[in-house]
């Protein structure tokens, strides 16, 4: 069981009992901030209780809303986004961790979760045509949704009551039918085909129906047909051939009266459907040119099929054949070809059969065509751990490798492979990752009183890997030690901490810090995790930085809980140039207070109002007066509708600063409903339409 499913399990059982509380505090000290952030996720979608969830965001730096809003939906726990929406402390998600997520309810056909998304939403042609209108910016605010997206997911899923909700709920702007009858065709959804075609009175596409003969809809095909509403087409025959629907095929062939493609024939053999390619032959007996139909079936594995083609269409074989059948480890395959063909085989035969660990296929193809042997037979093998098959090739082959073999058997994480090349072949690492490689340092410090181990598969185990190791160093110290430099450096890149381990037995030490900061920019926390913990000093002062450029948040996260600190509002308005929401946050809430300049910029320039709240009152009153100068109607009402202004000197700036706003502004600020929030506002509207009308002294 996985430490995520676990943590779950403890966390429900044991969160709302009152006891054992020296075993909460245990869980609570072992969760890290990245497992919090995987739990938080996964509770929202199991429809966790408030208190569950309270407990778990508490404990979370800055979790990711997005994936939690996703997580509920999928779950359908309008309870769980309840919660998330009505917080009064600004920790809930943003308007865009809901992005696209009607369309995942769509999919899951939770009609609850859809009414409730469409009552706290608005779809974008709606938003589109209100452009110019009043309502235009309050509307802007609430979850932007796609209905026609939404309609077309549910009828491909076949949740007829959520498209038909959708349907009646939305405008005829929103709706594109053509894609939505698209789906319900192609997917087999015939009481969803039939209910689009009395509302809309519109057909599909000849590719829809396509799509349908492959998937063995008879019935739907048998309606459109009945409608008149496609013409069936010879790809529609081609597709039900490639998937073995006979029925299908014959009765493509009953309505459209004519011959099909050559293709077809091809497409049915490639399946190993030996019925359909007979029946095909019988019926439409023109295919003395069926190309590479004997290639498909051979490897696929279909011996039957390639019996079939070698009596009545034997043009159709070639080189390639063999080479498919070694991909598979069809030896059966290989042989009969070998018996009753004569075109042999290419290298990609030993090629494939080594890459993918088919032993016995490679000792026939040896014994038959041995010149048909390369290097890169044994890079394959290296690369994906079949240590049987390089090991053979290099006692049996005089073809050997190349510098990639151990290259991609580090690379993978395959050591025991790795160990065996350098104990038995002098090809070592290719150049360029020989120069990378020089920012370690291996010391080889063997200890006959410490035994270095590693885990490797049982049926293939390597010698002991510290007698393999100092053989091979006794004999080549030089070349062995720039040999795990390079494993050093593969194992960094793809953070192999199993391979890290066993390189720090031996001594490893880093010469520059540019493995920790290659780290940091990857978002690497357990790679960052593996190198404070074996004592490597993160020294660069910018490592915080760098994971904020490079949109790292689980890695800008466990850095500042070692120290570093967020010092720049630079970084900040990074994130929000970068649009990384959540980034974003976090730095807003665990960093320094934002001034006007960097609210400003964040709001007014990168459009994320929704830091609006989490500003000072002050603050907040300088960006009304600039927004209400400007003109910025987003950014006016989030402050003014979305916030509180609670002392009256920030008040009665305002309303002095709205005297002095612009006439159509004005206007604005009348027609919507701001005054009805900021009942205070009203005196500064009146003191200023009085001016206008000269019945007051602007004096």
């Amino acid at each position: 069981m996985s430490y995520r499913k676990i943590t779950r399990i403890v966390v429900k059982r044991c969160l709302p009992a009152n006891t054992l509380h020296h075993v909460m505090r245990s869980i609570d000290e072992y969760l890290t901030s990245f497992l919090c952030h995987e739990v938080f996720t996964a509770a929202c979608g199991e429809g966790a209780s408030r208190c569950t969830l309270e407990f778990l965001l508490h404990r979370i730096a800055a979790p990711d809303w997005k994936e939690a809003v996703q997580a509920a939906v999928r779950g359908g726990h309008v309870h769980v986004l309840h919660w998330m929406t009505e917080r009064s402390d600004d920790r809930g998600p943003w308007k865009k961790d809901f992005t696209d997520v009607l369309a995942i309810a769509a999919t899951q056909g939770n009609i609850d979760v859809v009414k409730w998304l469409y009552k706290r939403g608005v779809d974008w042609h709606t938003l589109w045509d209100k452009l110019e209108g009043v309502d235009y910016v309050k509307d802007s605010f609430l979850y932007t949704h796609c209905a026609s997206d939404a309609l077309e997911l549910a009828v491909e899923h076949g949740h007829l009551e959520v498209a038909q909700w959708i349907y009646n709920t939305s405008s005829d702007s929103c709706i594109r039918w053509s894609k939505s009858m698209e789906r319900a065709v192609a997917n087999g959804h015939l009481a969803i085909a039939q209910w689009l075609y009395t509302v809309s009175g519109k057909s599909c596409s000849s590719f829809s129906m396509n799509l349908a003969a492959r998937n063995g809809h008879l019935e739907m095909l048998e309606w459109l047909q009945s409608k008149d509403l496609v013409k069936c087409t010879k790809t529609a025959m081609e597709r039900a051939a490639q998937s073995g629907n006979l029925d299908i095929v014959k009765w493509l062939q009953r309505t459209r009266n004519g011959n099909c493609t050559v293709r077809t024939l091809h497409l049915a053999a490639s399946g190993g459907h030996l019925k359909v390619v007979e029946w095909l032959y019988q019926n439409f007996p023109c295919y003395d040119y069926a190309l590479h139909a004997s290639y498909s079936a051979a490897k696929g594995g279909y011996l039957d099929v390639l019996q079939w083609l070698h009596v009545r269409l034997p043009s159709t074989f070639s080189e390639y054949d063999m080479d498919g059948a070694a991909t598979n480890g069809h030896l059966n395959v290989i042989k009969w070809l070998h018996e009753h063909r004569s075109e042999g085989c290419t290298h990609m035969a030993p090629f494939h059969a080594a890459r993918h660990g088919h032993l016995e296929v490679i000792q026939w193809l040896h014994a038959h065509y041995p010149d048909k042997f390369v290097r890169q037979a044994m890079d394959q093998a290296a690369g994906n751990g079949h240590l049987h098959i390089v090991r053979w090739l290099h006692e049996n082959c005089r073809e050997g490798c190349t510098a990639y073999a151990m290259y991609s058997a580090a690379r993978n994480g395959h050591l025991n492979v790795m160990l065996y090349l350098l104990e038995h072949r002098s090809e070592g690492f290719p150049s360029n990752v020989m120069t990378a490689a020089h920012n370690f340092e291996v010391q080889c410090l063997f200890s006959s009183s410490r035994p270095l181990s590693l885990k490797t598969d049982r049926s293939h185990r390597v010698h002991e890997p510290m007698i393999v190791l100092q053989s091979a160093y006794n004999k080549r110290p030089a070349f062995v030690k720039d040999c795990l430099r390079c494993l050093a450096q593969i194992a960094t890149c793809e953070g192999n901490i199993e391979i890290l381990d066993w390189l720090n037995q031996l001594g490893l030490e880093l010469r520059t810090t540019i493995p920790i900061r290659d780290a940091v920019a990857r978002g690497n926390v357990q790679l960052l995790q593996w190198f404070y913990s074996n004592q490597f000093e993160l020294q660069d002062p910018d490592l915080l930085e760098l994971a904020v450029q490079k949109g790292q948040l689980d890695a800008a996260r466990w850095l500042s809980k070692r120290g570093f600190k967020i010092t720049s509002l630079n970084l900040i308005e990074e994130a929000g140039r970068n649009d990384n929401v959540s980034l974003l946050r976090w730095l807003v809430e665990h960093g320094p207070p934002l001034d006007f300049d960097a609210a400003l910029v964040l709001t007014g320039k990168y459009h994320h109002e929704e830091i609006v709240p989490m500003v000072s009152e002050s603050v907040r009153v300088l960006l009304v007066r600039e927004a209400l100068q400007s003109s910025n109607r987003n950014l006016v009402w989030h402050i003014l509708v979305g916030t509180r202004i609670e002392d009256e000197n920030s008040r009665e700036t305002i309303r002095d600063a709205i005297q002095h706003a612009s006439s159509s502004m004005l206007r604005w600020i009348e027609d919507s409903s701001i005054c009805e929030s900021c009942v205070w506002c009203l005196p500064a509207l009146r003191k200023r339409r009085a001016s206008e009308m000269g019945l007051v002294d602007q004096n």
